[in-house]
């Protein structure tokens, strides 16, 4: 007997929760500028096993990429994936930060 297990991703309710931590973190740290949901997920396209991809936009940051990475990673723990690219702006002109701007959605401005 064959068997079928059926997984969702409740987008509504990850959106939701990237949302509330977004905002927390963008309140206590007066370098970030802006957050912003892109991807499959911003879309609306999200299946079982995507990950949130986030951009952070901060003021400026002086450490290597691969060490703000880390950082920026652990402050946005969640129940699911979470893919993080923590860019300057002066950083924002690379293929990732274009298009998270022009297809993603801020879930945090200052």
């Amino acid at each position: 007997m064959n068997s079928v297990t059926v997984f969702w991703l409740e987008q509504e309710r990850l959106i939701a929760e990237i949302c509330t931590l977004a905002r927390e973190i963008g309140e206590e740290d007066a370098n970030i500028l802006k957050i912003i949901l892109f991807g499959s997920l911003a879309e609306g396209r999200g299946v079982p096993g995507s990950d949130a991809d986030i951009l952070i936009i901060v003021k400026r940051d002086d450490r290597p990429f691969m060490d703000r990475l880390a950082d920026w990673s652990e402050k946005f723990s969640l129940d699911f994936p979470v893919e993080i690219f923590p860019y300057t702006e002066k950083e924002l002109d690379n293929p990732i930060a274009i298009e998270a701007m022009k297809k993603g959605f801020p879930v945090f401005e200052r």
